[in-house]
């Protein structure tokens, strides 16, 4: 069975060995987690027979340490044959099985490429698309990358904590819609209790605006009933006629009610007898002892209604006062 690679585990070791055969040293890669190596700059190849392999030796600093893969492989120049024959040139044994060898290392490499004979491909680019032939493809690892394929298991992972998930959100789901017909059903319980409350509002409000139309009438009965002009008649808002203001009887009142006066007669320094009396609007002071004649008195207090009224020829409250034949000054407050 060919072998055309080898792969390690770097363990900060700097030196790895390889045993397949080559054509030449520089047909054989280094590769570090797939990243291509330079011979010269960061490994260098001793001990190398084409037969028996080599030792690939890393150059300080480059030296590999775990976790990354060391990837040692023979990858065949084909560019150009090993041995090119000439017209009239010797064909010789050593010539073509330079050029077998050639070929068939490369074919070599290429199964093991394709088919992953002698060993496992790490870090393997392939152009174009990989068909398996309807075969499984086994032990592949889990991806890791956003651009890694997946394997069974993690598809199933994926798949049972979807269902887990999605489990439960239904539940959630659930509860969130008894939650929410329970609120449907006392939102609705309460849009009835809100109906109600907006029937009794809009009775209350007729109410409140027939009281306020009640009200405001009342108010304008009560102004017309406290100071409507003197006998002027109005009618109430509610269609009583004919009615007067307290205004009106105040006055009325005042027409006819009496008031208390004072009279008396007095004699002047110049012995002329004088008649003092008061009026409703008198706010003077009247002594008694100057209104007395020989110890009796020449006053007296009564109500205006035994004093001279209008329709008498006169003006009401003024006293009434008249000569006898006698010559004796009268002063009437009996009628």
């Amino acid at each position: 069975m060919a072998n055309t690679f080898i792969e390690y585990t770097a363990d900060g070791q700097n030196n790895k060995n390889f045993t397949f055969a080559s054509i030449k040293t520089t047909d054989i890669d280094v590769k570090l987690d797939g990243q291509l190596q330079t011979a010269g700059t960061h490994y260098n190849i001793t001990s190398y027979t084409p037969s028996g392999g080599g030792t690939v030796v890393f150059t300080t600093g480059n030296i590999p340490v775990s976790p990354v893969i060391i990837r040692i492989a023979r990858s065949t120049d084909v560019d150009q044959p090993r041995v090119t024959y000439t017209p009239g040139s010797a064909v010789k044994a050593a010539d073509l099985n330079a050029n077998q060898l050639q070929t068939i290392y490369s074919l070599q490499e290429e199964k093991d490429a394709v088919q992953n004979l002698g060993g496992t491909l790490t870090n393997v680019t392939i152009s174009g698309n990989l068909n398996v032939g309807n075969n499984r493809m086994t032990n592949v690892s889990p991806g890791i990358s956003a651009t890694d394929g997946v394997n069974k298991q993690q598809v199933e992972d994926i798949t049972t904590n979807n269902n887990t998930v999605l489990a439960g959100h239904a539940t959630t789901a659930t509860t969130q819609a008894t939650a929410a017909a329970a609120s449907a059903t006392t939102a609705a319980t309460q849009a009835t209790a809100a109906a109600t409350s907006a029937t009794a509002a809009a009775a209350s409000a007729t109410q409140a605006a027939n009281a306020g139309t009640n009200m405001a009438n009342q108010v304008a009965d009560a102004q017309k009933y406290a100071a409507n002009a003197y006998n002027t008649t109005f009618t109430t808002s509610a269609g009583v006629t004919g009615q007067l203001s307290a205004l009106h009887y105040a006055q009325l009142a005042n027409t006819y009610a009496g008031f208390t006066v004072f009279y008396g007669f007095n004699r002047t320094t110049a012995g002329a007898l004088k008649l003092d009396y008061a009026t409703a609007a008198d706010t003077a002071t009247y002594k008694v002892e100057d209104y007395q004649y020989k110890g009796e008195a020449q006053w007296h207090i009564g109500d205006s209604a035994a004093l001279h009224s209008a329709t008498s020829g006169g003006t009401q409250g003024t006293p009434r006062y008249s000569l006898n034949s006698s010559g004796h000054l009268i002063l009437d407050t009996t009628a």
